[in-house]
């Protein structure tokens, strides 16, 4: 599973395909037609696999069990464990790919392991994907074509991620098998085989949307503000050792106060190379910035 030869779909053809649909006509008859395929399920695959061509002979695995639509969206701690432990020597090459993504998403769909209309499901949880489907499909005038064109981008996103629309990071944040498998790296990577700093970083990473997105920059960026691998590893695990000892009541669980944390130590790199440091020395000047960005707004107000 680390080669080249991992299946994943034809990256020009798929991204061709997403252009299609997001480009054309809001609400237009293209994205509607899609979207009943999708109800559908095997019309689903069969309009992708009609446009798209598989590469690579290597199939990774399945999940192992079938997902419910609600574990779909958000796989709770034990399902991302499984999903990283099934996929665990994939390499960041081939897991940042959206071919690989949404050719694994239909595998799931194909063996029974989810349901196509799960891809449609908005964040929250009052209504399935196939009510969301059906509710844009009956929708009338202006209303319809904007509940169409956003039922059908969230099918992409969720699908292996809509870099067209979102850029590089969908694929991390939007789609959530590549997430599943992108936060459990990041704890693998931090905890270091470490079962209870696992369950602290775990918790760093799951706090919200929004907040992932921000640890998405540090974790796949070439250009990270924070330097380098061994400085992002001691920087989350810095803050996962604030939220411990705070009763995770502190502002760093904000994703702007995190973003001003990082600032800092960027500040900081620029003038001292910090990963030429020991692992102690590290983490001690880490730790005195995301204590001090505590402190700040614990007095200001954790909003400051």
């Amino acid at each position: 599973m680390t080669g080249e030869g991992v299946q994943q779909f034809d990256d020009a053809a798929l991204g061709q395909l997403r252009r299609e649909l997001i480009k054309g006509k809001r609400g237009g008859e293209r994205q509607r037609t899609f979207l009943k395929a999708v109800r559908n399920g095997e019309d689903f695959l069969h309009k992708i696999r009609a446009r798209v061509s598989v590469q690579g002979a290597i199939e990774p695995p399945l999940c192992p069990e079938r997902l419910t639509e609600a574990e779909f969206k958000q796989p709770p701690k034990s399902t991302e464990e499984a999903m990283y432990g099934v996929w665990s020597h994939l390499t960041p090459r081939t897991a940042c790919r959206t071919a690989f993504w949404t050719n694994l998403t239909c595998r799931h769909i194909e063996n029974g392991r989810i349901e196509a209309s799960f891809l449609a499901g908005s964040g929250g949880v009052s209504a399935s994907g196939a009510e969301r489907i059906d509710r844009a499909l009956k929708a009338t005038g202006d209303r319809a074509a904007k509940a169409v064109d956003g039922c059908v981008r969230t099918v992409l996103r969720r699908l292996g991620g809509l870099p067209e629309a979102r850029g590089n990071r969908s694929v991390y944040v939007d789609c959530p098998l590549s997430r599943a498998w992108w936060r459990e790296r990041l704890v693998d990577e931090v905890s270091k085989g470490d079962e209870e700093v696992a369950g602290r970083v775990r918790e760093v990473s799951r706090i919200n949307q929004a907040y992932w997105e921000e640890l998405v920059v540090l974790v796949v960026s070439r250009n990270s503000i924070l330097g380098s691998s061994e400085v992002r590893n001691q920087f989350i695990l810095c803050v996962a050792n604030l939220f411990e000892e705070t009763n995770n009541e502190t502002p760093l669980r904000i994703a702007k106060n995190l973003r001003a944390a990082c600032r800092t130590v960027g500040v900081i790199q620029a003038s001292r190379e910090l990963s030429v440091l020991s692992a102690d020395e590290l983490h001690d000047i880490l730790y005195e910035v995301v204590r001090y960005h505590h402190d700040l707004r614990s007095t200001r107000g954790s909003d400051g």
